[in-house]
């Protein structure tokens, strides 16, 4: 990591109870020109990116999901990066200065009254979503050199606005059903409508309004990443790892790796590295 241009920091939350509603917080730094690229793959939280002098042109498609960052005139821009369907891809071309929060599955409803599908992604989500009480709250949150204090004044920011009333039956469900936790039983959406006591199409619905994301490629997104941790934790043959994971054979698992990350799950391990056993990504100096 002390190789790399881009600099990356991961900060826990400190707060027993945000632990329940953001994962980490991930700060972003480059200091040069030099152009760099990093690959991450789906998965099922949320992340709220904010900028500093950067410009985002993001061009997400059928056959794209790629992110180029420049520099900008704004001085703050700010954008939410939902699920994926395939790898995600950034180009950075200039000097970053980017933090990130990420947030647990449907967790983001404790913070805002807005649903998923009622954020505009048109640059200024951060703006949306919380109302600091120091309007130059992003002035001195980059402002400090030390990740250690810039998550502890995130940190007040989120339990300033936690309303944990808001948060959706789903987040409920889901709370223990993420890929940290050890893969106990083949989940299903049936076992999700009996769980919640719903509708197949009042679930879909629950999805869709919170995580922006239906049922099926929720917990398909949840089997592959339980399945990557383990691939990049462990040196159990492949076989092994797809029969752990509830995949029919070796040649499904392998399918299912090569839709995710565009690698069979042989070469992605070449390619791969882990940061602070939370952010799994290829990392390229051009």
């Amino acid at each position: 990591m002390e190789k790399n241009l881009l600099k990356t920091i991961i900060v826990k939350p400190e707060n027993i109870v945000l632990k329940r509603y953001v994962e980490y917080f991930l700060f972003l730094r480059k200091k040069d020109d030099v152009s760099v690229q990093y690959t991450t793959f789906p998965n099922n939280n949320l992340c709220l990116a904010i900028y500093r002098h950067n410009h985002v042109d993001y061009q997400y498609g059928a056959k794209m999901n790629h992110c180029l960052i420049s520099s900008g005139r704004q001085e703050f821009t700010s954008r939410i990066y939902g699920f994926h369907n395939m790898p995600f891809r950034v180009d950075i071309q200039q000097q970053l200065d980017q933090i990130c929060i990420i947030f647990h599955p449907a967790a983001l409803k404790a913070f805002t009254r807005l649903n998923f599908d009622e954020i505009d992604n048109a640059g200024f989500v951060f703006e949306q979503l919380f109302k600091p009480k120091d309007p130059y709250f992003l002035e001195q949150l980059f402002g400090e050199p030390d990740p250690i204090q810039q998550s502890r004044q995130l940190e007040g920011l989120l339990l300033d606005q936690l309303e944990e009333h808001r948060i959706s039956k789903i987040w409920q469900a889901l709370y223990h059903l993420s890929p940290a936790q050890p893969s106990q039983q083949n989940v299903s959406t049936e076992m999700l409508c009996q769980k919640l006591r719903v509708s197949d199409t009042t679930l879909f619905r629950l999805f869709k309004t919170n995580l922006g994301q239906n049922p099926q490629k929720y917990l398909k997104t949840i089997r592959f990443r339980r399945a990557l941790k383990d691939l990049t934790t462990t040196h159990d043959p492949l076989t092994t790892v797809a029969l752990r994971h509830y995949y029919y054979d070796q040649a499904h698992f392998i399918k299912d790796f090569k839709s995710f990350t565009g690698y069979s799950p042989k070469k992605l391990l070449k390619e791969v590295s882990v940061q602070q056993q939370s952010l799994t990504w290829i990392y390229q100096e051009k």
